[in-house]
């Protein structure tokens, strides 16, 4: 059976669904207006392109905490396996467990790194309007 369909649509979903909820959301906790969400958006894809290399960057360097590498490795491995507690080729929610399960486990991780070492490969990113 082919996936290409089902990860298409798993993208469309999020591109379409998932994002924009989440940037309203944001907006409207930020108190910023949704005039301001098609910029949110577009530097939200850029960090996505980027997330794959600085966490490979992240991993190599030797100032990583041992545990913080491993778990960065286990999650590149969870990512690219085939085996998964929801089966990818489920329409809709097979790419679910990842969606959840990804973000979560950064958190941990970002926890567990020190603040100069995560700053220097995931700098602030400045706010427009804010000097």
């Amino acid at each position: 059976m082919d996936r290409w369909p089902w990860l298409l649509a798993a993208l469309i979903v999020l591109l379409f669904v998932v994002v924009p909820i989440a940037l309203i959301t944001r907006a409207r906790r930020s108190k910023r207006t949704l005039a301001e969400l098609p910029g949110d958006l577009k530097a939200l894809a850029g960090d996505l392109v980027r997330l794959p290399g600085r966490l490979r960057r992240l991993a190599a360097d030797p100032r990583t905490p041992r545990k913080a590498r491993w778990a960065l490795i286990g999650l590149a491995i969870y990512i690219a396996s085939p085996i998964d507690p929801i089966p990818d080729f489920l329409p809709g929610i097979g790419h679910l467990d990842e969606a959840i399960l990804v973000p979560i486990i950064l958190v941990r991780i970002r926890r567990m790194i020190p603040t100069d070492i995560w700053a220097e490969y995931f700098p602030p990113r400045a706010r427009p309007g804010t000097d």
